[in-house]
């Protein structure tokens, strides 16, 4: 009896291990993890006989920050990354680079949800397995996967769910106990997929690994951020204007003479200032009330704070002059 009992016991025990698990058993030890990294393929359906292939790679904090590069390694590469506070968005190819408060979501539209209760939450597949009447749950979305034993062998296990009303359905495949992939179909055609390359948890990260470095000119360009640009402008203007006067104010036989000089200005910068706002109010009138798209009195606006800006730099260089005259006139000097 002891050796029977012993025997179904040993059949239970090993048809309990054969039997497939659950999509959220595999799923909830990820979600415990203190970082996660994962590297992968994603495609869609664009039109073309074929889905495109967008590489990635991820890694993700407990803390709140995580990097996402798309194609990464290639001239076209797009990297965005969150320090906790700000999302942030690098385009190494255009150079473009912006960022978002975390907390009026206004990055929204680049990086949905920026933040995460779980690292592994930021995971490509994980993100496109989740659904919205699930109320965005990870484990409520993979609760209704049912495996599909047509689909399954040997080397992975498919696990299937389709939608109650509509040809939508999705799959997910789990090799060696890993949810390696994800699709989604359309009228039982593959339209879009997430496959995973590589997955690692609880790996130590480096500042490298969940930031980018931008460089200066690009971080304050005037595409970037125009307010920072324009101080900068303002300010190389008025340095300029400073080594160019003490310069003149040095070499001047008598400073009286560079004085004549700096009002001389003054009245061409008048004249020119008139002159502009002349032209510009004459083009104004002519083009009030123009058809177009945009209309045609939007150009004459955008001419005029050029010009505006134009006049301001000027007048800042100018402006210098009088601080060199007054540094100058403070040095000592051979009588």
């Amino acid at each position: 009896m002891r050796i029977a009992a012993l025997l179904v016991a040993v059949v239970a025990a090993a048809a309990q291990a054969a039997e497939p698990k659950s999509l959220e058993s595999i799923a909830a030890p990820l979600l415990q993890a203190q970082t996660y990294c994962e590297t992968g393929t994603g495609g869609t359906d664009v039109g073309l006989e074929q889905l495109a292939q967008n590489p990635y790679r991820l890694c993700a904090h407990r803390d709140g920050r995580f990097k996402f590069i798309e194609r990464p390694g290639t001239p076209s590469q797009i990297v965005m990354w969150s320090d906790g506070r700000k999302l942030h968005r690098y385009v190494e190819y255009g150079g473009g680079y912006q960022q978002y408060d975390l907390a009026d979501r206004s990055g929204a539209h680049l990086y949905e949800r920026p933040r995460e209760a779980a690292p592994a939450l930021h995971s490509r597949l994980f993100r496109s397995a989740t659904r919205s009447g699930a109320g965005l749950d990870l484990l409520g979305s993979l609760r209704g996967y049912r495996i599909n034993a047509e689909l399954s062998d040997a080397r992975q296990t498919v696990y299937e769910r389709t939608e109650t009303e509509g040809p939508a359905s999705s799959r997910i495949r789990v090799k060696d106990g890993a949810i390696v992939r994800y699709e989604y179909l359309w009228h039982g055609i593959l339209r879009g997929y997430v496959e995973i390359a590589s997955r690692e948890v609880d790996r130590p990260l480096t500042d490298a690994d969940l930031a980018q470095e931008v460089p200066v000119w690009v971080r304050y360009s005037l595409e970037n951020n125009r307010p920072v640009f324009a101080g900068g402008l303002f300010v190389l203007a008025a340095l300029a204007g400073f080594a160019f006067w003490a310069w003149r104010f040095s070499r001047a036989e008598h400073w009286y003479d560079v004085v004549t000089l700096r009002r001389q200005l003054w009245r061409i910068f008048a004249w020119a200032f008139v002159g502009t706002a002349a032209l510009l109010g004459l083009l104004a009138a002519v083009t009030w009330g123009s058809p177009g798209h945009p209309p045609a009195i939007v150009f004459v606006v955008g001419l005029a704070g050029l010009a505006g800006i134009g006049f301001a730099l000027i007048a800042c260089f100018l402006l210098a002059g009088y601080a060199s005259q007054a540094l100058w006139a403070r040095q000592p000097r051979e009588p």
